[in-house]
């Protein structure tokens, strides 16, 4: 094994700065955290939560994120690279100087790279509108000129969401005008119900702009289920929502939520076409015993579904990621097998 100051892989880039026009070939050096040596590793005995992965055009790589904030790369998407720092986060925010960082995502917009993850602040105690007390949770956008790195605070002195509200899993999307939303889900936890919510940025993705509107709801779940006190009632939870399109150009929304205590992928579509909606969730799940899932293209188009299942690998249980490839059927979304590497 190498050390983490020893370079596992180099990778240059050809920049577009926003705003600035084409920049120098670029050199960038991925290291590995304090006291971590660098892998080689296979996807089917990674161990890693909430998986997401971003096949870049100009690096011809793939790129894993996951919970705990570190970056994998991969040239074929079965053996990944890592893991590797990439976040450069203001410390002296409301995130503290250790934060739990989960559900991170990676986007390119304005030719730049968005990382969007949910921070929690062990720390920090905040009120919610009813005054009850709960730890900080939030969601928080950074940005790099390359996609490997380093990620810095777009602005510290502002937060993207109320502080009084328990928010996760952002992701990114645009509209016809390629305007940039945030998507995101206000948590069952606090509210008793979840909520998929959207809300508009600023250009710089740096601001919210006007409040977030409801987008859906958990309780509008038909099939997800979850017992309390012995009475069985709808799950609280859903998570993870992850905007895609059909090959049809159909707008849907995947999420993550629960049957009893199997979890379970579901998918909702816009009525419209729009993100305005409104939306309707599928009258059954589209996976059942798989975690929060996201979809990406590869190198070819091909829509490719990203998730995780728990797996007993020799004496261990992990979460391991699971690769599935995606066709659209009669404007829906289907899973037309596992991928081939």
């Amino acid at each position: 094994m190498k050390s983490r100051f020893l370079t596992y892989i180099i990778i240059s880039l050809l920049l577009v700065a926003c705003g600035t026009g084409n920049k120098d070939n670029e050199t960038y050096t991925l290291t590995t955290p304090n006291g971590v040596d660098e892998m080689a590793v296979s996807i089917d005995t990674m161990d890693v939560d909430n998986p997401f992965i971003t096949y870049d055009v100009a690096t011809n790589r793939y790129y894993m994120v996951a919970d705990g904030g570190y970056m994998w790369t991969s040239a074929d998407m079965h053996v990944w690279n890592g893991p590797y720092d990439v976040l450069q986060q203001d410390t002296t925010s409301w995130i503290g100087a250790s934060p739990i960082i989960t559900s991170p995502e990676i986007h390119k917009y304005n030719n730049r790279y968005y990382y969007m993850a949910t921070f929690e602040n062990p720390d920090s105690i905040v009120n919610d509108a009813n005054g009850n007390p709960f730890v900080r949770r939030s969601c928080v956008a950074l940005v790099a000129d390359s996609i490997v790195g380093p990620y810095v605070t777009i602005d510290n002195t502002r937060s993207l969401l109320a502080v009084e509200e328990m928010a996760a899993h952002p992701t990114f999307c645009t509209d016809d005008l390629d305007v940039g939303y945030m998507i995101y889900n206000h948590q069952g936890e606090q509210n008793g119900d979840a909520t998929v919510q959207i809300v508009r940025f600023t250009p710089d993705l740096g601001r919210r702009m006007g409040e977030a509107y409801v987008m859906f709801t958990a309780s509008q779940n038909s099939w997800s289920r979850s017992e309390v006190e012995g009475v069985e009632q709808f799950s609280p939870i859903m998570e993870a929502p992850d905007l895609f399109y059909t090959g049809d150009y159909v707008m849907g929304i995947m999420f993550n939520t629960y049957i009893d205590e199997t979890p379970a992928v579901g998918v909702a579509y816009s009525q419209t076409g729009t993100l305005n909606g409104p939306w309707v969730i599928e009258e059954e799940p589209m996976l059942t015993g798989y975690r929060a899932a996201a979809m990406f293209n590869d190198y070819d188009g091909t829509l490719v579904m990203v998730t995780s299942m728990d797996t007993i690998i020799g004496e261990s249980m992990k979460r391991v990621p699971k690769l599935f490839k995606m066709e659209s059927q009669f404007n829906k979304l289907q899973i037309e097998g596992h991928y081939k590497f």
